[in-house]
């Protein structure tokens, strides 16, 4: 007789185990399509780090620049866009204009000051305009600043603007005199003065060798320096010239303005409307008003068919021929 085996009956076990490795590949499948992709995670990470550390870095920069335009001023040094670019910016170089216009803000809200684009230096010797005749394109900004008051011109008092306290008040009070009335004379002079004469004057004060602040010559190094005068030396002639020219910084600092007040000042109750024609006379005030006058003048006749060009007629002119 046959044997006959009997198939053993599938346990609970068994199923659970087959159902398990029937659905393993799905699974797994699943998961690593419902698992969000660290990759993208990453990017959204980096995103938002890089746009916060973006606006750090500008504020950073932001405020060495307001720092760096404070130390520049203290120095009487200009504030040059390459020194800003260097110990500023580094490496972030085309957001110079970001930078500066937020510092600007910074320095008005905060310091009562702006940063005021210095002007180009005047081409006045032979060799100088040479020079300038052969670089290629003529610059049209100096690149530099310096730092001005914003405060009104009732509160520009020394009460509330004294002489710095470094190395005494009386030392800066004398130097700002000292480069105040060197510049007034020379802008009465016609914007330029021999140095025969301004030895000469200097000798009128007793400053002809030595000063409060420093013996002559050093005095007028330092100036020259510091941008408030300029030596110009002129040998074309065979003969050695030697002029001086009010500097950039003597411009902006003093001006034309700041001399106007000086001379009213040693004038005092004693200035007339004489005086005020003097002065406009010897600073040519009275024919650059009179020419800015007549150009004003000139643009507001100036009709909007005198810059047409020359196009084709309007229609009431063909109707009429």
């Amino acid at each position: 007789m046959p044997l006959i085996r009997k198939r053993r009956a599938p346990t609970a076990d068994d199923e659970a185990s087959e159902d398990s490795q029937d659905d393993t590949p799905t699974t797994a499948t699943q998961r690593q399509r419902r698992r969000p992709s660290p990759a993208s995670d990453a990017g959204d990470f980096v995103d938002g780090d890089e746009e916060t550390q973006g606006d750090a870095s500008l504020e950073q920069m932001v405020k060495k620049m307001v720092r760096f335009a404070l130390a520049c001023e203290y120095a009487r040094q200009p504030i040059r866009r390459a020194d800003i670019s260097a110990k500023v910016l580094g490496t972030h170089g085309r957001q110079f204009k970001a930078v500066f216009q937020e510092a600007q803000l910074q320095l008005r809200a905060t310091f009562g000051m702006e940063m005021t684009e210095l002007p180009l230096k005047e081409k006045v010797t032979l060799q100088q305009r040479r020079a300038a005749q052969k670089t290629e394109k003529a610059a049209t900004s100096s690149n530099a600043w310096v730092l001005t008051s914003t405060l009104p011109a009732k509160f520009r008092t020394p009460a509330i603007l004294p002489p710095p306290r470094i190395p005494t008040t009386a030392t800066e009070s004398a130097y700002v005199a000292l480069y105040t009335f060197i510049i007034s004379v020379i802008y009465l002079a016609g914007g330029q003065l021999p140095e025969e004469k301004l030895e000469r004057y200097l000798k009128r004060t007793n400053a002809d060798q030595t000063t409060p602040v420093d013996k002559t010559e050093k005095l007028l190094n330092r100036l020259i320096k510091e941008g408030y005068i300029v030596r110009n030396k002129d040998t074309s002639g065979g003969e050695e010239i030697v002029e001086y020219m009010v500097g950039p910084r003597g411009k902006v600092e003093v001006g034309e303005q700041g001399v106007a007040g000086l001379v009213r000042t040693v004038y005092g109750e004693g200035a007339t409307e004489e005086l005020e024609k003097r002065i406009e006379r010897s600073l040519g005030l009275g024919e650059r008003n009179r020419a800015a006058a007549a150009k004003a003048s000139s643009t507001a006749n100036s009709t909007p068919a005198e810059g047409r060009g020359r196009g084709r007629p309007r229609r009431g002119d063909d109707d009429d021929g």
